[in-house]
């Protein structure tokens, strides 16, 4: 048996789309696996497991059916936690670990142990190129391999139904459509990590050009109701209460980038942003921040500057054939072959 240590939906996000694909994958290969669910959001899901984190050790010591288990943990401390009974009671058995998102500032602190902790899996999984790098320099010497986090989405006609009518009918009464996504409200050196506050701006001024646009920001999480009640005067400010829509139910991104003719990600900070390769998998148009290295096929932008944004993207309207066009031969591969063969290398 597979296990995969870490949360499926909800809440939406990178990571936990990540999970459910990969643990669909592995059930269309009728590989026996489960996820062990530590979100504390009781789950009601086939070989779902809801745990407590300090207790995954227990379970993994008593389950000798467990060939390999898969960490996609966040944070030092948990780490640090499974990596003491990594290297205390689990010497001979098969760990991985997927660090999602950017490696930089994880040695920061308290270096040497947790260099221990990462040199006590038997794999470790990262983003780029550069991540495996700043591992190997900071004293890291087992296997790492850079797998993108993206699995393509399985096209499910009970997801595309999970999404509201109200946002069907937001698509038919707009054109063009501009999408973009956060999992929550947050903050990266004192400004909106996801450029949420960017993203009406931009809404505002394409809106002087394209009267009839559309901008849907999908939102499955309002964890800061103070900021996002200012968002939303932003938009009356704005004058364009008819144009942007903020679609907050927990559901699949999917089905609204299949609609949209573009897609943005003017974050602050990123990792390898699972929704920039979701939208470009799909051939629609991207444009993000250039916080970090893009995939070659995204349009960047300099960081928080809204005169740079909204010209990118009005490029990218203006010239549509063109910029379709070059996405048409983009061929994107299925990462969950090649975590598969990371497995087979164990099983």
């Amino acid at each position: 048996m597979i296990v995969q240590v870490g949360a499926v939906p909800p809440p939406i996000g990178g990571i936990t789309v990540y999970i459910k694909r990969m643990k669909d994958f592995l059930d269309s290969k009728n590989i026996v696996n489960q996820v062990w669910d530590y979100s504390k959001i009781k789950k009601n899901e086939d070989n779902v497991v809801n745990v407590w984190f300090p207790f995954i050790p227990f379970y993994y010591a008593i389950n000798k059916d467990i060939k390999i288990i898969h960490y996609h943990i966040v944070g030092t401390k948990t780490k640090n936690y499974i990596g003491f009974f990594n290297r205390n009671f689990f010497k001979k058995r098969k760990k991985i670990l997927t660090i999602h998102g950017a490696c930089e500032g994880l040695f920061d602190r308290n270096r040497k142990l947790i260099c221990k902790s990462l040199n006590s899996f038997d794999v470790i999984i990262c983003m780029t190129n550069d991540d495996k790098k700043y591992l190997i320099e900071n004293g890291i010497t087992i296997d790492v391999y850079v797998i993108p986090a993206f699995i393509p989405p399985t096209i499910k006609e009970q997801e595309i139904k999970e999404i509201s009518s109200d946002v069907w009918n937001f698509i038919n009464d707009h054109k063009p459509i501009i999408s973009a996504n956060a999992s929550n409200i947050g903050f990266y050196n004192q400004q909106d990590l996801y450029g949420i506050d960017m993203c009406i701006d931009l809404c505002a001024n394409l809106k002087k050009e394209y009267p009839h646009i559309g901008f849907i920001f999908s939102l499955p999480s309002i964890n800061d109701y103070e900021y996002f009640k200012a968002m939303k005067q932003r938009i009356i400010k704005n004058g364009i209460e008819d144009n942007f829509l903020f679609f907050t139910k927990p559901c699949q991104l999917y089905p609204i980038l299949m609609k949209s003719d573009a897609f943005v990600r003017p974050t602050n900070t990123d990792g390898d942003a699972i929704s920039i390769r979701e939208a470009l998998y799909l051939k629609i148009p991207t444009v993000a921040s250039d916080v970090i290295s893009r995939q070659k096929e995204t349009i960047v932008f300099t960081n928080r500057d809204i005169v740079d944004f909204t010209l990118k993207v009005k490029n990218i309207l203006n010239n549509y054939a063109k910029y379709k066009n070059k996405l048409d031969s983009l061929s994107i591969e299925d990462n969950s072959e090649k975590v598969m063969m990371v497995y087979e290398k164990f099983l």
